[in-house]
């Protein structure tokens, strides 16, 4: 997937953004991503609102991340341009220059008729000026040291983030055997996180059994298959649908067996105790057929 490199020309100071070509509002420009360097495009941003962008550059997103970081802080750090009026100045004749002998017979007339009130408040307000000049340089300087700090947590939550992303595409490759100790080399597998997705949306092991077929089942064989090929009890006469495969019903029911503790031989020695828990696995086992009987019931009637 193609990035661009935003710079939002209403915002002062400048801001750049990173923005996938699929936030482009007219897809036909993301054909050709290159003529559209230079120009103004509409970006839709967060809750479908619109705004123009200029394209600086197009890239991976690392890439413009680092150039738009290395954007920000020259504007950041750049000189404000003085403001002019646009008017021409007048042409003069240069004034003659005193000596300086002459500026400080001046200097010394002026300073001796001044008041003395007048020399003090000047001279307070010189310090008072100055005071604020400091305070000034103090508050650029903060805003400088925010900028870094800041600049520094940004990079900081960025590394956290790759990190994190690559960790989720770590968990959809890897998969997960259903029923790796009876059926090693059946391929009964899923994906780390399709499996960790279906068992945050099944709040019973009947739920959990029906999404694990609709999952390893195609539409088709759940539309064509029982789930032990039995004939049914309302229809003696209709010829039994075939079983389903048997290796990955086994091994779907097994694995909910086995998310609810009840998939190993329990021998604890005490008598009582193996017969609750060979009670409770033998109960939840029917449970779990009877559900998935139905649902196969329920698709073949689509």
């Amino acid at each position: 997937m193609a990035f661009l490199l935003i710079e939002w020309p209403n915002e002062t100071p400048k801001k750049y953004s990173v923005v996938s070509s699929e936030k482009l509002e007219d897809g036909s420009l993301r054909g050709d991503l290159r003529s559209i360097i230079g120009d103004i495009v509409q970006i839709v941003w967060t809750r479908g609102k619109i705004y123009p962008g200029l394209v600086l550059n197009i890239g991976t997103e690392h890439e413009l991340s680092e150039e738009a970081d290395e954007l920000a802080f020259n504007a950041a750090n750049s000189p404000v341009n003085e403001v002019t009026t646009g008017r021409k100045r007048k042409h003069e004749e240069p004034k003659k220059v005193p000596n300086r002998r002459q500026r400080a017979e001046t200097i010394e007339n002026i300073v001796e008729n001044i008041p003395q009130p007048l020399i003090s408040a000047t001279s307070t307000g010189n310090i008072t000026s100055q005071t604020q000049e400091n305070n000034n340089d103090n508050l650029v300087t903060n805003f400088e040291d925010k900028y870094r700090r800041l600049k520094e947590k940004y990079r900081k939550l960025r590394t956290k983030y790759r990190d994190l992303k690559e960790s989720i595409e770590l968990n959809r490759t890897t998969e997960v055997e259903l029923y790796p100790d009876r059926y090693p080399d059946s391929n009964v597998v899923l994906p780390a996180a399709d499996l960790a997705a279906i068992k945050l949306g099944s709040n019973k092991p009947t739920v959990l059994a029906r999404n694990l077929f609709r999952r390893l089942f195609s539409s088709d064989e759940l539309s064509r298959h029982s789930l032990f090929g039995k004939k049914c009890n309302a229809n003696k006469n209709a010829e039994p649908l075939p079983v389903i495969d048997t290796i990955r019903r086994d091994a779907i029911i097994r694995y909910v067996l086995k998310e609810e503790g009840l998939d190993e031989q329990l021998n604890t020695g005490n008598v009582e105790a193996d017969k609750i828990f060979l009670k409770t696995k033998k109960a939840t086992k029917k449970e779990i057929e009877k559900s998935l009987s139905q649902f196969l019931r329920e698709e073949c009637k689509k």
